[in-house]
Parts: structure tokens; sequence; C-alpha cells
């Protein structure tokens, strides 16, 4: 049979030439790495290998071996021998390590499949072998054991080195108080340790022997040392601010400072770089959460305003920003050592005075200073929570800050303390500052400016709020309280600062002329003036139109007074410049005959609107008529000439001779509109005494007891 001859033939020129390549046999290839043997048919003898008794030619001792069989095909035979190899590998493996903790068990079984699959990419198969009775595929799989332990021998190495660097770069971050630094190399060498023991074992099971690398041998608990004594020995302490008794107008006097530190033999060493928070535990108040350790250890709050006086025991919890320092660690086995840093905290007690104007305060001055506190706050927009400060006010007649001036100045921020979503602060003030620098240096959105003026019928306070980023007026507050409702020690401060401040008068300021301008009213008018507009509340670029009537004929003088404080004289101007008007005769600005309409202009804010009539032709001011209408610039030396020069000719006219009329607007900016009016401060009535009761509190019962 000629093919059978052929194959044979074949046969017989493979086994021959593939020893020669490897330079002669020895015991037909025992020592070769080329030996590779066809599954045979079950004519031959069936191979010892195939009942596991292994092959003279891969000694146990030099050589890792598996079986595998398949009654599918010999492809399948070879899987099954890998995978019976590596099955093999793992319970050897497995077998040896005693030692490993609960927690690392699904991670070291996960390091030793990862070494095997390393030590199956050097298996070879070798032999096969076909059972043709029973139809079953046998095939052997080996890897040199001095391959295998070379490959892990040197992983062994490379982790070993980064666990002694993570150890050093630890210790001397902790050295030098870098916690997280520290932190960071110790929990690095915390994950990566225990890949040693499982590495160390299947080198141990491939090689024999129990010897390592004679390098430092680090284990996972060195480095849970190290860890645990920062999480334990890292706290935090109250440095200043605790145990404060406060206004609540006035927020915590002092900030809340703590400290960051780490305790090394005893000593509080201060930690940088640790973020922390800062809550209310009881009680509510704005303050700032999220700080971070400076160099010095120190963080610290400041709070802005109380805002619940329900309890007059505050407490703000300083902690540990946990989720900020876990966020720089990744990995599982992180948050069971980090997790008792949740509880590290300290706490500030402070104890609050609820405001209260002096029991010696009329009902009408309480209620004055409400109403002139609603109408300051009346034109903020609603659904925001502004900063708000009040600056003192001075006595009008002699331009001077009083001792009544802070009387005054706490009163009016008592009432302001209790409107709702404004943050009203305590004032820091720098030498000399003008209230516009001390608004911007202590953060203020809108800020208060006033004064007041004692006359023989009471006291008269006027007030502006002011926005700080526009410099414009955002509203106006006046009112007048009768000396009979004053508090007598107040109005002793008041009268005896005539005697104090006499001699020490200034020269008023632009905008000190301009409001006592605004102000001025005669003290017996023998007639009445009306202004007015259309509406209240006005947009930018909408036309307006002023209106105006005197109830005797007279001379009028109409000026526009903008939010900054410039001033537009809107009549007399060029297209009607006799001033004269008749009694009970409406008149508009512009009128119809002018041939055109007002814009409103802006700024946004508001705006006032003064007219004075006077019985006889005086000439309150020298007009230049030549643009249509004159102007009055603040911060000027011109405007403020001007304006002194108009408030000194209002003054020289007598009382009965002229009357005045007074309005407001509002502008908005294009497109913004919102409620005006919608914040508004209760006005708290004084309890009244019952009619039956006699004596002072707390005798009420021996009155029963008598009856």
């Amino acid at each position: 049979m000629p093919l059978k001859i052929t194959m044979t033939l074949a046969s017989l020129l493979i086994l021959v030439m593939l020893p020669g390549c490897a330079g002669g046999l020895k015991g037909l290839g025992v020592e070769q790495e080329t030996i590779l043997e066809e599954s045979t048919p079950s004519s031959s003898p069936r191979p010892d290998w195939t009942l596991s008794k292994g092959d003279p030619r891969f000694p146990q001792a030099r050589y890792l071996v598996g079986v595998g069989l398949s009654d599918k095909s010999s492809v399948s035979a070879e899987e099954s021998a890998r995978s019976n190899l590596a099955k093999n590998l793992k319970v050897k493996i497995n077998s040896t390590m005693v030692d490993v903790s609960t927690t690392e068990q699904t991670y070291v079984e996960s390091v030793i499949e990862t070494e095997v699959d390393t030590v199956l990419e050097g298996v070879e198969i070798k032999a096969g072998w076909l059972d043709q009775d029973k139809g079953v595929h046998y095939s052997l799989a080996v890897v040199r054991r001095s391959l295998a332990a070379s490959t892990i021998q040197i992983r062994i190495s490379k982790i070993e080195s980064v666990l002694k660097r993570n150890l050093n770069e630890g210790t001397e971050a902790e050295n030098r108080t870098d916690v997280i630094n520290a932190l960071s190399h110790y929990l690095s060498g915390y994950q990566k340790a225990p890949t040693l023991t499982p590495l160390k074992s299947a080198l141990h099971v491939i090689t024999g022997s129990r010897e390592n690398s004679g390098s430092q041998d680090i284990s996972a608990g060195e480095f849970e040392s190290r860890i645990k004594g920062i999480v334990h020995n890292l706290n935090l302490a109250t440095v200043s601010g605790d145990r404060q008794i406060v206004k609540t107008q006035k927020g915590v006097a002092k900030p809340l400072v703590a400290k960051v530190y780490l305790l090394k033999e005893g000593n509080e060493t201060p930690v940088s770089n640790i973020p922390v928070l800062f809550n209310y535990e009881v009680g509510q108040g704005d303050l700032e959460q999220k700080k971070t350790s400076g160099s010095d250890g120190i963080v610290q709050t400041t709070i802005h305003r109380i805002s619940s006086y329900e309890d007059s025991n505050h407490v703000i919890e300083v902690k540990l920003d946990y989720s900020r320092i876990r966020s720089n660690f990744s990995g599982d086995l992180v948050e069971k050592l980090l997790s008792p840093l949740k509880n590290k905290s300290a706490a500030f007690n402070y104890v609050v005075q609820t405001p209260k104007l002096a029991s010696n305060k009329s009902q009408a001055w309480r209620e004055s200073i409400t109403d002139l506190s609603n109408q300051l706050i009346n034109n903020i927009p609603a659904g925001k929570n502004p900063f708000l400060g009040v600056m003192l006010f001075k006595d009008l007649r002699y331009d001077r800050v009083t001792p009544f001036s802070r009387v005054l100045n706490e009163d009016i921020k008592t009432i302001l303390a209790r409107a709702e979503d404004l943050k009203l602060k305590e004032l820091k003030i720098n030498g000399d500052q003008q209230p516009e620098e001390i608004a911007k240096t202590n953060g203020l959105d809108y800020y208060v400016v006033g004064s007041y003026r004692m006359e023989r019928t009471g006291l008269e306070v006027r007030s502006r709020l002011i926005n700080t980023e526009t410099k414009t007026i955002q509203s106006t507050a006046n009112i007048r309280i009768e000396r009979k409702e004053l508090n007598p020690e107040d109005l002793a401060l008041i009268d005896t600062m005539a005697k104090d401040f006499k001699s020490a008068q200034k020269k008023k300021s632009y905008q000190d002329q301009l409001e006592k301008l605004v102000a001025a009213k005669p003290s017996k008018s023998s007639f009445k003036v009306e202004t007015w507009t259309d509406k209240k509340d006005y947009e930018i670029n909408e036309k307006i139109v002023f209106y105006v009537k005197s109830d005797k004929n007279g001379y009028l003088t109409m000026l526009d007074v903008g939010p900054k404080g410039d001033i537009t004289v809107i009549f007399p101007n060029k297209f009607h410049r006799d001033n004269f008007v008749r009694a009970g005769v409406t008149y508009q600005v512009p009128s119809p005959n002018y041939g055109f309409e007002f814009d409103v202009q802006g700024p946004a804010g508001l705006e006032r609107i003064k007219a004075i009539v006077t019985l006889n032709k005086v000439s309150l001011l020298k007009l230049d008529l030549d643009k249509g209408f004159h102007s009055v610039k603040r911060e000027t030396t011109r405007g403020s000439r001007t304006i002194q020069a108009l408030s000194t000719q209002v003054d020289s006219v007598e009382s009965t001779a002229w009357a005045e009329a007074y309005s407001e607007i509002f502008i908005f900016r294009k497109g913004e509109r919102y409620i005006r009016g919608s914040r508004k401060i209760p006005i708290i009535e004084i309890p009244e005494k019952p009619k039956d009761m006699i004596g002072t509190f707390g005798n009420e019962q021996e009155k029963i007891k008598g009856n």
C-alpha cells in the first residue's frame, strides 16, 4: 500500500529531523525543549503520564505538569491540561496562605489569579495520546519551574522596592507634619503590601524554598500601624472665640479660631493643608463653612449674622472635612482606616442676648425707629440676602458725630436686626474713612447714612440707603419724634451738644448741603404746594412728566435730584423762563408746547423731586439755560458752591413767605422689575401694665391673697 508507506516515511523524517535541529540526540530529547509528541493511537502503549505517574522527560523537580483529557478533540484536551496545571498551582499556593485576614482574602485571590495567569504564559504542550477504544484525547502541559520562578521573583523585587520607598517617603512626610502626603504614601504601601504574600507563596510552591530576595520584609501591618497612629493623633482644638456673649445685630464679635494639630511625643504640632467644616449644632446664622488650615494649623470663621434667637446658647462645631480628606485617596481598603477622622471635632459656645431697646424708650420712639427702618429697606429687592451696615448719624446743626449719634445708631441696628433676609454687619472703621470706603472695606451691599436735627417741635431724623456698587441712593427715610416722647437722658445729650460743638463747626460737604436742602421746610408756611408724577416706578427709557400746583400765586423753582446726587433744575427752563405760577393751576414739565418729551435716563435708584415756591420774586439760583436746563454736578467745586448758595438763599426767605413739596420715584434698570416694599419689620408693642396691678412684678399673689 504506497499511501501507508509514504506516511510512515514522513513520520520517520519528522522524528529524525526535529532532534537533529537541536544538535544531536540525548535520550530521545529528554533534555530538549523541542520535544513534541502527536496524539498516538491506542494501539501504542499507554503513556504513564496519562495515569498521573509522571513523565521521566519532565521530572517534578524541574517542571510543573498538568494532564488534561477530552472526548471532543486534542485541542480541548490541551486546554484541559493547561487548566488543570493552573488549578493545581492555585490549590498549592492557597494551602500556604494560612495567615491571610478575611478582609484581604478577595484581594489575595485576585493576586494569585494574576500570577498563575502569568505563569501559564510559559506553558507548553509536550505530549498527547488518543485512546481509540474510548475516544478520549489526553494532553500533557508542562512549564519549567525556573522560568516561572524568575518571573515571580522579578515582581517581588519590584514590589519590595516600591514598599520600601513608600515607607521612607511616608516617614519623611510625617516628620515634617505633612499629614496628607504621609497618609498617601502609607496607604499606597498598605494596599500593595498584601500582594507580596501570595507572590512569595507562589514562589515557594514553584521552587520549594522559603528563601526570599533578602530585602527588608515590609508587611501591610507596618503601614496600617503608621496610618492608625496619624488618624489617632490628628486632632482639633478651639483657640479663641469660645464663650462669647453677643448682641444679634453685631453677630459674634470675635472670629472663631481653631487649630489642627498632630500629637507627637506629647507635643501639639500644627498641621497645615487640612480641610475642616464649621457648622451650627444649635442655633442658626450665616458663617463661612469650608476652611483649610494654614502653616500654623489655624482655621477660623466669621459669623456675619445670627438669625435665630429662640436658643440663647448657640453651639458651632468645627470638624475635619472627611469627604475632602477622603477624596485625596483611592481604594476600597482606605475607608476602614480613615473613618475615625469623621469624629474629630471641637465646639464653640456663645450666648445670645436678644437685642432690645432700652425699657425706658417710649412706644412712639419704637414705632418711629421701626418706621424709619422700614422706609430704608423698602426698595431692597426681595429674594436676596444682602449685607447691610449703619454709619453713625451726624447732628445736622454742627455736622458732627455726637454721643447721641451712637444711641441712635444702636437703636436703628436693633430694629434692622429683626428684618428677614438681611445680614446686618458691625462695621470696622480705620482712621478717617469716608462712608463709601467703609462700605467697601466691610463688604457691604448697602449702607445707611443720615443726620438728625432737634427742632422746637421735636427730633427730625433723615437717612438714606446707598447701593455700594453703584453709589446711588436706593431709598430715603424721614421721621419726626416729639420732644415729649424722647428719653430724658437722650434729650439731655442732644441739648448739651450745642455748647460742646457750636465752636467747632466746619464747612459742610456737597452731600450734606444737598440733604439739608432736600429736608428744608418752613417752620410756618401760609400756603401749600404739591408735586407728583403719573406713577412711582419707572424703567430707564420710559417717558415721564412732572406736575406741580400751588394754592397761592408765586415763583416756582423745581429740582430733580438724581440717584447719585446730581441736580437738574427742570423749572424754570429754556422753554419757560418765567417761573411765575398762578394759584390753583397745575403745571406740567415738559409742557406739551415744549415740543419734546422726557425719557428717564437713570442710573437706577431713587430720584427725588423738590418744588419750592416763594411768594416774592427771589432769585434762588443764577441759572444758565442755554442748554435747556440748568444742572448742578456733585463732586465739583462749582457744584459745591452752587448748592451752598441755594441752601443759604432758601434759609434767608421768611418762613411764611415760602412753601415746598417733595416726592420720589424709583428707577429700574431696563428689563428689571421687582415688587418694592416686600420687606417689612413688624412693630413690637410694649406690654401694657394691668390697671389693677400695684407695685412691682412678683407682688401679684400678695394682692390676690389680700382680697
